[in-house]
């Protein structure tokens, strides 16, 4: 938020205001309520490495396993649980792949919706 702040006041150095903060953001890893700090100042978060390829193993067996679990309920995989998440508590990601489908997995999470129980296990996953 601070460093967010900074840059918002600076007239110089920001000719428009920022829309997006593309930050390292997963069930892995969230800090804190960046979610929320962002959106005050009318930013919002895109998730990069949103299913752990630069987090050093914090997206590991345990926390994929996790995500599995709830994903057997709605037919989803890993990957869909923990996009989900993402889209749920407010933020955006962005994902590539050079497999169409698993590209095309990434996006079909709009069908179903986590339950605050199950968000909850998530967050408390990082």
């Amino acid at each position: 938020p601070a460093q967010l702040d900074c840059i918002l006041k600076n007239s110089v150095a920001t000719i428009k205001p920022p829309v997006v903060n593309q930050l390292p953001y997963s069930v892995a890893y969230h800090p804190g309520n960046a979610v929320d700090e962002n959106k005050k100042r009318g930013i919002l978060v895109q998730a990069w490495a949103p299913l752990g390829g630069s987090l050093g193993g914090r997206f590991n067996s345990s926390l994929r396993g996790t995500c599995a679990q709830i994903g057997k309920k709605y037919n989803k995989s890993f990957a869909q649980v923990a996009l989900r998440w993402i889209v749920q508590t407010g933020g955006s990601f962005t994902t590539q792949s050079k497999n169409k489908d698993h590209f095309a997995e990434n996006l079909d999470i709009f069908d179903f919706e986590l339950t605050p129980d199950e968000m909850q296990t998530l967050s408390s996953l990082a």
